[in-house]
């Protein structure tokens, strides 16, 4: 009879426990939606002297470029790939974005908003600073 009350008062422990582990208190703070927010950054011109026409280049991919997303005290970073794509996972907020890279950004957002469980995409072209030289005249 010892080892039957011993098994039964062990399993109301474990659902006790288990009970007390899943129960949320009421105005507490729950867990951040999150969102992905990806994309690619690419730099033109490729080349100094470019022709017009089907094969002239989409831009080529910046690696290793890090952007960094700020909202209030918070903070998270990434760094393209080799194919100059990016990922990063966020809690459901408007974030500010910084491109850390010395070309100029032509285009791509300055901030993204994230809604829960989306998945937004940003992506950035930039002044590569290649110039076709000048013939002096």
């Amino acid at each position: 009879m010892g080892l039957v009350m011993r098994n039964v008062l062990l399993a109301a422990l474990v659902l006790v426990t288990a009970a007390c582990g899943a129960y949320r208190f009421p105005g507490g703070t729950p867990s951040p939606a999150t969102g992905t927010v990806s994309g690619t950054v690419v730099a033109v011109p490729c080349f100094p002297v470019e022709s017009d026409g089907p094969q002239q280049c989409a831009g080529r991919p910046v690696a290793g470029l890090e952007i960094d997303f700020t909202h209030g005290e918070d903070g998270a970073k990434v760094v393209t790939d080799s194919t100059g794509h990016y990922s990063v996972t966020l809690a459901s907020e408007t974030w500010l974005i910084h491109v850390a890279t010395h070309m100029r950004i032509i285009s791509g957002p300055a901030q993204v908003d994230v809604p829960p469980g989306s998945a937004v995409y940003a992506n950035y072209v930039l002044d590569s600073g290649i110039r076709v030289p000048v013939p002096l005249q």
